[in-house]
């Protein structure tokens, strides 16, 4: 049985945080920092009472405290982006290149049970 949250364009943003929220739940990640990779990037997904996020880890060391690297997937209640590379651009560091939805597939394939 599949049970990755429907990430449709007109599911609400609170509604899509609900569903992400009892997915980490069912999988015990609720309000624990979890390491992603993609590409040889790594990332580091959360997922708690106020929002679902993903940050594309700085690996720089000399990079000062509490600036892990930048966001590029955030759901909150009021709204749901996604850092997805433009088509027109070939090369966008910023950019994971992974939608909303592909970002909670990687989380299944990695945590699932």
């Amino acid at each position: 049985m599949n049970t990755t949250p429907n990430s449709s364009p007109t599911l609400p943003p609170a509604d899509l945080l609900a569903q992400i929220q009892a997915r980490f739940r069912e999988l015990d990640l609720y309000g624990q920092k979890v390491t992603l990779t993609h590409h040889g990037r790594r990332y580091a997904a959360r997922c708690d009472d106020h929002a679902f996020s993903i940050y594309r880890v700085n690996e720089k060391g000399h990079v000062p405290p509490g600036v892990p690297g930048w966001p590029v997937c955030l759901v909150t209640a009021d709204a749901a982006v996604d850092e997805y590379s433009h088509p027109a651009l070939e090369e966008d560091d910023f950019a994971s290149g992974l939608t909303i939805q592909d970002w909670l597939r990687l989380i299944e394939e990695t945590f699932g049970k």
